[in-house]
């Protein structure tokens, strides 16, 4: 909002201003030299490659944010998050469904392994030694809990 009234500002007080900006900041070189046809083809050839560089830019970051998506154009790495919700026509047929469930047993099964290693790497650790404690205590009082309910059974008799 500051920025708008600044910008609003600048160009309501300092409209009446007559500067040239070559004259300003470049003196008079500045000036002939815009006057010169070579300069000004080469100054004009700069400002539509900024030009150019700049929607470029501003387009592609549309695109990679799938701001373009209500046009059709969506990312290969948004595509790839989903399948069901961007690959068309998806059809899932037996030997499809078969590889998902084994690949989600091997990931799983592969996950318990590198669960199981890291706890054998870790065995002597603080935070292990507390969960077999917690893990044990509550094993008791489970176990405390059976005897008491197989005792009440044997003396309600």
């Amino acid at each position: 909002m500051v920025k708008i009234i600044l910008f609003l500002f600048t160009f309501t007080f300092c409209s009446q201003l007559k500067s040239n900006t070559f004259s300003e900041v470049f003196g008079s070189e500045g000036a002939a030299g815009i006057e010169n046809p070579k300069t000004r083809s080469l100054s004009y050839t700069l400002q539509y490659a900024t030009l150019a560089g700049s929607i470029g830019y501003v387009l592609k970051n549309l695109h990679d944010s799938n701001f373009l998506d209500p046009f059709g154009l969506t990312p290969d790495s948004i595509q790839n998050l989903s399948k069901l919700a961007y690959k068309k026509n998806f059809l899932l047929d037996k030997h499809d469904a078969n590889i998902i469930s084994v690949n989600q047993r091997v990931d799983k099964l592969n996950y318990l392994n590198n669960l199981d290693k890291s706890l054998i790497d870790k065995k002597y650790s603080s935070r292990m030694i507390e969960l077999r404690n917690n893990n044990n205590f509550s094993k008791s009082i489970i176990n405390s809990n059976n005897r008491n309910i197989v005792m009440e059974r044997y003396f309600e008799k």
